[in-house]
């Protein structure tokens, strides 16, 4: 029964919380402004990303095909494996080991 008498109560008070807030002309004023900040924001963040992606060199490979990369990129620990190699080696000009 203490449940019971728990779940009424918390029901009651946020039927009468809501209902307060909707009315609140505060509440809603600082809902409105939450809002739009969230809003923009977002939209900050997008022409953000869009700059930056507009900013990445394009390698294209011969007849100059947009969107088509010098090397597909690899997934998975295969495409990690080769790529960390392959940044070993050009900094330091060495290789896997055993390679030579």
């Amino acid at each position: 029964m203490n449940a019971f008498a728990a779940r009424v109560a918390n029901w009651l008070a946020n039927e009468v919380l809501v209902k307060h807030l909707v009315k609140n002309k505060s509440f809603q004023n600082m809902a409105l402004r939450t809002h739009l900040k969230v809003e923009k924001t977002k939209e900050a963040f997008k022409q953000t990303a869009e700059n930056v992606v507009d900013g990445v060199p394009q390698q294209v490979v011969g007849g100059g095909r947009k969107g088509k990369f010098m090397e597909p990129p690899v997934g998975g620990f295969t495409g990690f494996r080769s790529a960390f190699w392959k940044e070993v080696k050009n900094d330091f000009g060495g290789g896997p080991p055993g390679a030579g």
